[in-house]
């Protein structure tokens, strides 16, 4: 049984070549969210067909820091840990049993 109720978010825009790995990479979270900000490609169908929890939203004009702040509000209250990555980035397997081993 897991100590914490944690989730992954990120924010995306046409990254469909590295949904399935990312989601692979990730599914150790409880959930996972993500705020798409514009895709033209399959990525959110293909985020939606692996069970992610998706929002799409246009951020303009285009800040990193506003993108990622409302992907973070994607989130319910409810998690106790939120990792924030981006969809071309990996986790190693385990990655959930250390974080619960190292957080405070």
């Amino acid at each position: 049984m897991s100590t914490y109720k944690i989730c992954v978010y990120a924010i995306c825009k046409n990254e469909e070549k590295f949904v399935k790995r990312w989601v692979e990479s990730m599914k150790e979270a409880d959930a996972i969210y993500v705020l798409d900000t514009g895709s033209t490609d399959q990525t959110v169908n293909k985020l939606k067909k692996y069970g992610v929890h998706v929002t799409e939203k246009e951020i303009k004009p285009w800040r990193v820091d506003v993108a990622r702040n409302e992907s973070l509000k994607l989130v319910p209250d409810d998690y106790d840990i939120c990792v924030c990555t981006d969809l071309d980035e990996v986790f190693e397997p385990g990655w959930r049993k250390k974080l619960e081993k190292l957080w405070k």
